[in-house]
């Protein structure tokens, strides 16, 4: 596991290197020796970097080599951070101020260089220690290097099509048989899909889903995971039923409002990815027992919870099985070399092995062949992955495998990958918003001729070529709108990025406390206590992405000002007000700002002062007026509101911005005015006052 973790080290320090030189090739006015520092830190660390990347081929580490790697990286985060503080000094300023004020503010500049000159003092003595370590180690010997691989151009279609198609036609048809056999008895049935992971339990359910929901009143799909939030899982199953009642925050009046609403309906519900009896019964609990042969899909790994399922009902085990010898040199052939390229040759020896050694797991089959259809046919590469896989008929195999996956990521990739940490088990994944957090994060770099959110795009395809996330919202032209992660990859991640220090999760009631400053935090847990939250806001100044999620019913504590913040993520029924987020202003490295509370009701006016924010997303909020300082953000490029928002005359000044969505106005002449001046703009969802619904996507032409 610890090659790969090198190379998340890069993702920082590329970072880095870029802003070192834009300070030591830039027109910045540095102090005396400055200059020379900055350019020191920028030679030695870019060396440092070469060596990183060597380590990242190396798939052990010795513990002196993972400790000098950890230190560099650490080392890495804190320079950026001094710089960022350092440059945005140095770009502030009003050029309308007067002659006092520009000398009271070079003064406030000058001390200011002192002071940061001071710290980059002190960091590059850091940087000559972990220099003299190298050399004293001699960590640049012996460091063995593997190719790297090209990036496959295949769509995400492909891994949608050969994960479902290939080897389930039998068992899609076997659960149907015992969900409909005797369809003319009017009791309710069970079937409960039980088997190890990777074998395509969820797959399997959805198919039979999407076969035969058509028969059925209602229906929904949701997922219960390991560690279940009852609330959202009934209210979910509310939405996906077609309910149009207010969801209550009680969960026994969240039960009878689903007992009224099927007690009359004939239902079909898939209850996916339960680890409990006790998940079980609660869901159970909300499913009313009618005559009305209504039907209930369940997937589990454990049999003793299938056996619960199907305890209460006329229930059936389906043992799900792994894939036939033929179906899984059929799924590997069809990933790896298309339906129409057969195997050559050469590679069909190491090619059955390879196959043998996944056990006829479609997860295992799938990911290992997407590793290879980015290799050459050249038979050496082939057997070094043959020859990594370790055999076996456990969770070990899966894990190894996706370590094989990871291993061969590209430098570029693993920050993008290792990021996903933040997102709970099963969540949805929005392709954009995702794609805008890694640019907000700067893992994605500038490319002649094209955007960012267009490499992000490749990258976020890249992902799913690779089987390391499931495309989902596939769309016609075969692009995913949106995608999820096998809760395998989600722990193969989280253990990563533990090990790493990239992000700390927060999802047990008891908070473990690391030596390490946390550099992204994601809040999962609705089990801490307010005063363990407000430790860890106060320890976390350095922290570059806060995301919670989750239901938590108590006050919140306030939210510190974060000065090397890049991404806050808001999006809880929690009692988070106003008067927690007032500080935002100053957190002047952000750059992606997602609000979500429906507790908070006004942006303060210091907001204005993001220089660098891109993404403002206030969508299920109760803000209803954005204040005149939204004016002042000159790099915004995606505003997306409520329709109920009131926008200010300053829209216009949003000369970056290219998707505002759901936009309304009560004064439509004055605000279309507004919008003639956005040349930018190419999304575009707004709702007049007294109109309907307007859309446009594509370049806007207003002038």
């Amino acid at each position: 596991m610890d090659g790969p973790l090198a190379s998340a080290s890069t993702g920082v320090m590329n970072s880095l290197l870029a802003k070192l030189s834009a300070l030591v090739e830039g027109r910045y006015d540095l102090l005396g020796g400055m200059k020379c520092d900055i350019t020191f830190l920028r030679d030695e660390l870019s060396s440092m970097n070469a060596l990183l990347e060597k380590l990242a081929t190396a798939e052990k580490l010795d513990t002196q080599a993972k400790v000098w790697r950890d230190n560099i990286r650490e080392l890495s985060y804190d320079i950026e951070d001094c710089i960022d503080i350092f440059m945005h000094k140095l770009n502030r300023g009003d050029p309308q101020a007067g002659f006092a004020n520009k000398i009271i503010d070079k003064i406030k500049k000058l001390w200011s260089r002192y002071q940061i000159s001071n710290q980059i003092q002190e960091l590059k003595a850091r940087v000559v220690e972990e220099s003299e370590r190298r050399l004293r180690y001699k960590y640049d010997e012996s460091i063995p290097i593997v190719g790297k691989i090209k990036i496959d151009p295949r769509l995400p279609a492909l891994y949608v099509e050969a994960e479902k198609l290939v080897g389930f036609d039998g068992p899609i048809q076997k659960v149907i048989d015992l969900l409909m056999k005797d369809d003319k008895t009017q009791q309710l049935k069970v079937v409960s899909i039980v088997g190890f992971v990777g074998l395509g339990k969820t797959t399997l359910a959805n198919q039979v889903y999407h076969k035969i929901k058509g028969q059925f009143d209602c229906t929904a799909f949701v997922s219960v995971s390991r560690s279940p939030i009852i609330k959202k899982i009934l209210r979910d199953l509310l939405t996906e039923l077609g309910s149009n009642t207010d969801a209550s925050d009680d969960e026994r009046q969240l039960i009878n409002e689903l007992r009224e609403y099927l007690q009359d309906k004939r239902y079909l519900i898939i209850v996916d990815d339960i680890w409990s009896t006790i998940a079980w019964e609660f869901v159970q609990s909300a499913l009313p027992e009618s005559n009305l042969r209504s039907r209930i899909i369940t997937t589990t790994r454990h049999s003793d919870v299938a056996k619960s399922c199907c305890s209460s009902y006329e229930g059936y085990i389906h043992n799900i099985q792994p894939l036939s010898d033929q179906d899984s040199k059929m799924l590997f052939n069809k990933r790896v070399f298309l339906s129409e390229r057969p195997c050559p040759p050469h590679l069909e020896e190491v090619s059955l092995a390879i196959i043998q050694k996944c056990h006829g797991l479609p997860l295992a089959i799938n990911t290992i062949a997407s590793l290879l259809a980015n290799k050459s046919d050249a038979i050496d590469q082939w057997e070094q992955v043959r020859d990594s896989m370790v055999s076996g008929h456990n969770s070990h195999l899966v894990q190894d495998i996706l370590l094989l996956s990871y291993y061969d990521l590209p430098y570029h990739l693993t920050s993008c990958f290792l990021y996903l940490s933040i997102f709970p088990e099963d969540c949805k994944i929005s392709k954009e918003k995702l794609i805008w957090r890694w640019i907000a994060e700067g893992f994605i770099p500038d490319v002649i001729g094209q955007t960012l959110d267009q490499i992000g795009d490749n990258y976020f395809n890249d992902l799913i070529n690779r089987s390391l996330i499931q495309p989902i919202d596939i769309m016609y032209d075969g692009t995913a709108r949106a995608c999820r992660i096998h809760d395998m990859v989600l722990d193969l991640i989280i253990s990563l990025c533990t090990e790493q220090n990239f992000v700390t999760v927060v999802d047990e009631q008891v908070y473990k406390w690391s030596t390490n400053k946390i550099r992204r935090l994601s809040l999962l847990s609705s089990f801490l206590e307010n005063d363990v939250l407000q430790e860890i806001m106060n320890k976390c100044s350095q922290v570059r992405s806060l995301i919670r999620f989750h239901v938590v019913d108590k006050e919140a504590p306030h939210l510190p000002i974060f000065h090397s913040l890049r991404v806050l993520v808001l999006r809880c029924n929690c009692n988070l007000g106003n008067h927690h987020i007032k500080h935002i202003g100053s957190s002047l490295q952000l750059k992606y700002l997602e609000i979500g509370c429906p507790s908070i009701t006004e942006l303060p006016e210091k907001i204005g002062d993001l220089q660098y924010l891109q993404t403002l997303d206030i969508q299920g909020s109760k803000i209803e007026k954005l204040p005149p300082t939204i004016g002042n953000l000159k790099h915004l490029v995606r505003l997306l509101v409520d329709f109920n928002i009131e926008l200010p005359d300053e829209i216009g000044d949003l000369q970056a911005l290219r998707m505002l969505s759901h936009a309304f106005s009560y004064d439509s002449v004055k605000f279309l005015e507004q919008l003639r001046r956005l040349i930018n703009l190419r999304v575009l969802l707004i709702r007049l006052h007294d109109s309907n619904e307007l859309g446009y996507h594509g370049k806007a032409k207003y002038q």
